[in-house]
């Protein structure tokens, strides 16, 4: 005979699974993106236009500083042709500082904003990205800087 779980037990397992997944508080004005629909290192939220916000998780390897992975992160993504709008900035998480980026972007006649952020442990990075046409990216560029801030790396 086979056993049936109850919907409310099932129910409270997905909930408590969703609280252990859960990367960063939500960004004003997004949606959550359900857990079961993302990698259990990985969360994701989107706006109503479309703008898609990821956290991840890495291992640290080789283990390294905040300043190493920000350095790297930035000489990638110029070498790849994104034009940095800013230096970086660093925000404090708690325990850990991270370090955000913005990248200009041309995509056909308009013209995008790439976040880019990570906040570095001693064993695992947290990476952030987000992405939209210029206007929108704007109208949640608040809500992205204070989520950033809520990063927890497990």
């Amino acid at each position: 005979m086979k056993k049936i779980v109850p919907p409310l037990v099932l129910a409270a397992a997905v909930v408590a699974l969703a609280s252990c997944l859960t990367l960063v508080e939500k960004p004003e004005g997004f949606a959550e993106v359900l857990p079961w629909q993302t990698a259990a290192t990985e969360y994701r939220a989107v706006s109503p236009e479309g703008m898609m916000y990821r956290v991840r998780t890495l291992k640290n390897y080789p283990v390294q500083t905040l300043e190493f992975w920000s350095e790297a992160l930035q000489n990638h993504l110029e070498k790849e042709g994104y034009r940095g709008i800013s230096d970086g900035q660093a925000f404090q998480t708690g325990e850990n500082s991270g370090m955000m980026f913005e990248w200009a972007l041309p995509y056909g006649n308009q013209s995008y904003i790439y976040l880019t952020a990570i906040v570095v442990s001693e064993k695992r990075i947290a990476v952030a990205e987000a992405a939209a046409e210029h206007t929108i990216y704007r109208r949640h560029r608040e809500a992205l800087r204070e989520s950033l801030a809520s990063i927890t790396i497990p």
